[in-house]
């Protein structure tokens, strides 16, 4: 049996020089696994992409692409490697961005990703406040579902972003401040049928249309979870979206039903667009955090964001600080 060659030593990134046009052939070889491809991907010859590869994997000691006859594959080593020099790349990038916010005489640039369950009271009180004081700011704000956020914000492309956290979730790349989990709300038209029904129960929505998120976002997960813990069956009839734009809209002029968080039904139903089915389902959400990336320096602009977001966190949130699984 083959055996693994040595890891190189800890101290060896203080003393490697790594060529920015090595870390820009690791990504090329991840995307091509072809070493031809990928030297005329970065501009090169494929002798001098051969000669940068054999010096940086000489430099670290250990082997980091195998070469087979249909192509290259990334060893262990190697996908380490290429993470870290796609974070590089991925932060270059958002560099620009953020030196043509300066260039513009903005005085920086955050960018916030967010779950819709984190915006009626946690969210858009501190924005307003950090707006207030940071006028110069330019802030940028992506509404989704955490199985797309928390991917975003460790590839680089969010400062920041309040998030769930799955059941059993291994944050090892993220710095993490987790709160408390939330109540959910089943919702529906104001006026509809099951508003008059007394003793509502969840067995009777079974033959509703249910407008859920995607599958595979915590949320949708933990719905799944408390109708099978009341003996129901996932509902037969289901349409898919994170759109709370398009939720509303199909709530207002339907019979269909759905499950949000109480703080967005309670911010609906205020304005007359949801009504609150008096109907509990036996969960709250899985918890929501504050998430940046451990080993990323923040800019002035995100710390102070931050900083106003700690301030306007309601007491009762229980907001903790960890640096792994929460």
């Amino acid at each position: 049996m083959d055996r693994a060659p040595a890891a190189p030593p800890a101290n060896l990134f203080r003393r490697l020089r790594i060529k920015s046009r090595q870390i820009m052939l690791l990504d090329a070889l991840d995307e091509h696994r072809n070493l031809r491809r990928a030297a005329a991907a970065i501009h090169t010859t494929q002798p001098a992409a051969t000669a940068l590869l054999q010096q940086l994997e000489e430099g670290l000691g250990v082997p980091l692409f195998e070469r087979h006859a249909r192509g290259m594959e990334p060893t262990l080593y190697g996908e380490v490697m290429i993470r870290y020099a796609r974070s590089v790349l991925h932060d270059f990038e958002h560099a620009g961005d953020e030196l043509t916010a300066l260039a513009a005489g903005q005085a920086g640039l955050v960018r916030i990703g967010t779950v819709m369950g984190a915006l009626p009271v946690m969210l858009t009180g501190a924005l307003a406040r950090f707006k207030d004081e940071h006028p110069r700011v330019r802030v940028t704000l992506q509404v989704d579902t955490s199985d797309l956020l928390i991917p975003a914000l460790v590839r680089g492309d969010l400062d920041v972003a309040l998030g769930r956290l799955p059941d059993q979730f291994q944050g090892g790349d993220l710095e993490i401040e987790s709160m408390e989990g939330e109540p959910m709300a089943v919702v529906a038209r104001p006026g509809h049928p099951l508003l008059d029904k007394a003793r509502l129960k969840v067995a009777d929505l079974v033959s509703q249309t249910w407008i859920l998120h995607p599958t595979g976002s915590p949320m949708r997960r933990r719905i799944e979870q408390a109708l099978q813990e009341a003996s129901m069956a996932p509902p037969p009839d289901i349409l898919e979206t994170s759109s709370i734009l398009a939720t509303t809209a199909l709530l207002e002029s339907t019979d269909m039903v759905s499950v949000v968080p109480l703080d967005v039904a309670r911010h609906y139903a205020n304005y007359g667009m949801l009504a609150i089915l008096p109907v509990e389902l036996p969960i709250t959400m899985a918890q929501l955090g504050i998430l940046t990336r451990r080993q990323k320096e923040l800019s002035p602009a995100v710390r102070a964001f931050l900083a106003t977001l700690r301030e306007d966190m309601p007491a009762a949130s229980g907001l903790r600080r960890s640096s792994g699984p929460p």
